[in-house]
């Protein structure tokens, strides 16, 4: 952990990889990450890349989990979740059985990162 500017930054190491891959695995057994486990289909969902410039999901950050050297931080993996998150909320109407999701994953990323907040 180091800090710079009032913010605490948590590094990776090869343990914190462990964790953060079996993180993403408890993530993606919760029955509200169905929408996010892959990425949308644009067949399907024409419009998505016109309104979501930046699209993420479980499997490509699994993917980066992998390769080892992606996510640098506890930070970085945050961002990509957050992200996730907010790109759901942002396409999605706030009725919507996906925004709901979107509101457990956020609720279930808080009690995990809660480590992390106020920084």
């Amino acid at each position: 952990m180091i800090s710079f500017r009032s913010k605490t930054f948590y590094m990776f190491n090869s343990r914190s990889i462990l964790e953060t891959s079996q993180f993403c695995e408890k993530l993606e057994e919760q029955h509200f990450s169905w929408p996010f486990r892959e990425p949308v289909d644009t067949n399907e969902v024409k419009d998505h890349l016109e309104i979501i410039k930046d699209p993420i999901d479980l499997s490509t950050i699994d993917k980066r989990i992998r390769k080892g050297n992606w996510y640098q931080s506890k930070q970085m993996l945050y961002a990509d979740l957050m992200r996730m998150v907010n790109n759901c909320k942002l396409y999605n109407d706030a009725s919507s059985p996906y925004y709901e999701c979107a509101v457990h994953v956020e609720e279930f990323m808080s009690n995990l990162f809660s480590d992390m907040q106020g920084n």
